[in-house]
């Protein structure tokens, strides 16, 4: 925050462009009598310019938990909240100013066409409407409480997906509206992605309820995520011996979870592929508080532990390791926020077995890791070697495949032909 002293023939800048104010940034209010005002930057099309908060104000903002109760908030724009469109209004001379656009985009709140001296009123909502192919679904944009367990059905949470540059939503705790059926089996939902398509893990060939411990969602069992497991580089999905990843995502060696994952959809999914859409996964090879090193002497983590040990929301990945693939695996991000944590044995995700993600763990004692999620409720992290675990694949089926029915619960799941 920047702090200047305004002298008598200091020109106010009138806002013009389009703003776009960050979801925790606190605004100024009514600071035209005051001596020092607040400079403070706003991001523009054209770039970043200081704008004067006294040339507009905030008159209210109110948030609502339930989209009908509305209390007001008198410190800042609420976290985990989006802009009502329809309710939110300037105004420019006691009139309504329809050319003001309010809403809330890509994680931002956002201010079109402001003008000096317009007088804004901002409502916020904790829950949204939103127009899916699933039809429309009631989703929660705040932020799930990681330091509970998510044992019940915690409805559908959206978050703004940086991998696909646009908001995801996605199933939470112990979800009973994510049944689906596709290619003679039954899968589950685990989030619709920021271009639209569908995300979905494999489910077996009949429908299971939360928490059964069952084999029969595993597509392939005893399967090792690489057979070589003594260099760091092992834990790619792809892998170029001496690099920490392959100069190119389409190159180097297959891992033998690729491998294996590849051959059951070419012999079970591959006359549906026109369905399925090449996805993004990412198998995050970034390294946190070391340096990267094939065969070093020193343990080192991966990024993936670091979102373990303290989770998020975020969908985040290096282009580098985004790998567009017809067929992939979870990722930790996309369990944990599912729920998969604290011995969950609800979880929609939970089959008492134990699954490879696609998530890089560490390397240490000269041995690589991998994530899983374990036969108890946790991310664990065994040897890429380790062939206690399965497969459960991770298909995308595209954005205007067609529901032809279903509710998406287990007695009636949304069936695609």
């Amino acid at each position: 925050m920047k702090i200047e002293k305004l002298g008598k023939n200091h020109r106010k800048e009138v806002i013009g462009g389009l703003i776009v104010i960050s979801v925790i940034g606190i605004l100024a209010f009514n600071l035209t009598k005051a001596k020092y005002q607040r400079i403070e930057d706003i991001k523009l099309v054209e770039g970043n310019i200081n704008y004067k908060p006294y040339d507009f104000k905030i008159m209210a903002m109110y948030k609502s938990d339930d989209g009908a109760n509305y209390t007001e908030i008198n410190d800042r724009m609420p976290e985990g909240y989006v802009i009502n469109e329809e309710k939110s209004y300037c105004t420019l001379n006691n009139n309504k100013d329809n050319e003001v656009i309010l809403k809330t985009e890509k994680g931002s709140h956002i201010i079109n066409n402001l003008k000096k001296n317009n007088k804004c009123y901002l409502y916020f909502d904790k829950y949204q409407n939103v127009n899916t192919i699933l039809g429309t679904l009631k989703v929660n944009y705040d932020k799930p409480d990681y330091s509970k367990k998510a044992d019940t059905d915690q409805a559908i949470y959206a978050v703004y997906d940086e991998i696909y540059n646009d908001y995801s939503y996605y199933w939470r705790g112990a979800a009973t509206t994510n049944y689906l059926k596709f290619a003679g089996y039954c899968w589950r939902i685990v989030r619709i992605n920021g271009d639209g398509t569908l995300r979905i893990i494999y489910d077996g060939t009949t429908c299971h309820n939360n928490g059964e411990i069952t084999t029969d969602n595993l597509a392939l069992t005893n399967i090792r995520y690489n057979i070589p497991y003594n260099r760091s580089e092992y834990v790619g999905w792809t892998y170029t011996e001496g690099l920490q990843r392959p100069v190119n995502n389409n190159e180097g060696t297959p891992s033998n979870a690729k491998i294996k994952l590849e051959e059951w959809y070419n012999q079970n999914l591959s006359s549906y592929d026109s369905k399925i859409a090449n996805g993004k996964y990412c198998n995050n090879r970034e390294v946190i508080n070391s340096s990267w090193s094939s065969q070093s002497e020193n343990d080192f983590n991966y990024e993936g532990a670091e979102k373990v040990s303290n989770p998020n929301q975020n969908l985040t990945c290096s282009n580098d390791d985004i790998y567009k693939l017809k067929i992939g695996l979870i990722t930790v991000e996309e369990a944990i926020n599912a729920g998969v944590r604290h011995n969950n044995t609800s979880s929609y995700l939970h089959n008492g077995q134990y699954y490879w993600t696609m998530t890089p763990q560490k390397y240490h004692s000269k041995k690589t890791w991998v994530y899983v999620v374990d036969a108890g409720g946790f991310i664990g992290g065994p040897g890429v070697q380790d062939d206690r675990c399965g497969l459960r694949p991770v298909i995308n089926l595209i954005p205007t495949i067609s529901i032809s029915g279903g509710n998406g619960t287990i007695n009636n799941p949304y069936i695609i032909l």
